[in-house]
Order: structure tokens, then C-alpha cells, then sequence
């Protein structure tokens, strides 16, 4: 017997509310490369009113988060990290296109 899922899906963007994220992800971005994908561990309190803030305002749990971080960031002095740092070699995974 095959278990009932549901599944939820975000509203699709207006075409307008697209064109205003791409100018804006794309005068933050350096380089205007492509963009990174994040994984972080969040209080569960904080990703409930998250998902009920969401939920009522019919946004993705992606715009919630890249809207604080850009109203946190337009707010704050940033200096940028030394090229030491910068360009320190990554740990980790190699990305599946190099993996073969």
C-alpha cells in the first residue's frame, strides 16, 4: 500500500517580480556568476515563522531569507576579506562536473 504524500509548490514569480530579482541579484553579485547553493542549520522557531510568514504573504522561503540578508547587508559597513583568505584552496566535495 503506497503512503499518501503531499507536496507542496511554491506560486509561480510574476514576470515583473522576475525582471526586479534578476536586476537586483545581479548589481550585488561581482562577477555575475552563477548562483551558490547554501545549506545551514536554523532554529526551528525561526523556520516556523518563516514558513507561516510565507505562507501569508505568498513567498518562497528563498525570497524570505535573500530579503533579510539584503536589508541586513544594505544596513551594515562590509570590508572585504584579505585575498589570503579570498583565495584559500575550498575543502570539500568536488563538484559532479569534475567528478568522472
Amino acid at each position: 500500500m503506497a503512503k499518501d504524500r503531499k507536496f507542496d509548490f511554491a506560486p509561480l514569480p510574476i514576470v515583473s517580480d522576475i525582471n526586479d530579482d534578476f536586476e537586483v541579484n545581479s548589481s550585488i553579485t561581482e562577477n555575475n556568476s552563477a548562483p551558490t547553493k547554501v545549506t545551514f542549520d536554523c532554529d526551528y522557531i525561526l523556520l516556523e515563522k518563516m514558513k507561516d510568514y510565507g505562507y501569508w504573504e505568498g513567498l518562497t522561503q528563498k525570497d524570505i531569507i535573500l530579503e533579510a540578508l539584503t536589508r541586513y547587508f544594505d544596513s551594515a559597513e562590509i570590508r572585504p576579506r584579505p585575498d589570503k583568505i579570498r583565495n584559500k584552496t575550498k575543502v570539500g566535495r568536488k563538484p559532479k562536473s569534475l567528478v568522472g
